[in-house]
Formats: C-alpha cells, structure tokens, sequence
C-alpha cells in the first residue's frame, strides 16, 4: 500500500472533484500526474480527464447489479464498470486497512481542522 499524494486542510463539505480539481490547476501543489498511458481511478463523482478514468454513467456497476439480470454482464461498457468496481474496492480497502491500523483516523471530526491537518502528516 504506497499513497503516492495526501493533500489535508479541506473542510468535510468540499465536494473530492472540487479539491482534485484545485491542486490540478496549482502548479505548486506537486501533485503527481500520470504518465501518459497511465491512469488514476476516479469515481462516478468525476469526469473523464486526461489521465483520470470514472466509470460509464448509466451502466451497471457492480457485480450484484449484473446477477440481477438474467445474462450477467453485456457488453464492453459494463465489463469495464464491473473491473473498475473490482479495481475501485482494492482502493477502498486500503483506506480501510489504514483507519484500522491508525484508530484516530475514523475520529478525525472531533478535532479542529489545523490539528486534523497535523495528525495526517
């Protein structure tokens, strides 16, 4: 599990496109963009950008949603949902990983936002 970038100092209501989209335009944030014919997994939350790659709208996404329907999964639009889904939840689980093995992170509302910002550094 590497993090390859952590930015804090957003309040909980800023919408994660609004922040992503705010260190893409600052040219000092350091932010690592992708090599080209490399991407970063957004949600459903994002748009397509260059380097970034959200899911299909209005396509199934998880595999529940494919047994539902008798055939399974059709079509390349909603294999690649279901892959992304796969991909999307190996992600997740490293967030998880990591509020398990650091507690205070699932606590971090009770704090102000400075002190928020000095416990994820």
């Amino acid at each position: 599990m590497l993090f390859t970038y952590v930015v804090t100092g957003w309040e909980c209501a800023a919408h994660d496109s609004r922040v992503l989209t705010t260190q893409l335009e600052d040219p000092t944030s350091g932010f690592p963009h992708p090599p080209p014919g490399k991407y970063y997994l957004v949600d459903s939350g994002y748009s397509n950008k260059p380097g970034f790659l959200a899911p299909f709208r209005n396509v199934p996404y998880h595999l529940r949603d494919a047994r539902r329907r008798a055939g399974g999964i059709n079509g390349p639009t909603e294999l690649f949902n279901y892959r992304h889904a796969s991909l999307r939840n190996c992600i997740e689980r490293c967030f998880g990983v990591s509020k398990a093995r650091f507690p205070i992170l699932r606590y971090m509302t009770n704090f102000s936002l400075i002190r928020q910002r000095e416990i994820a550094m």
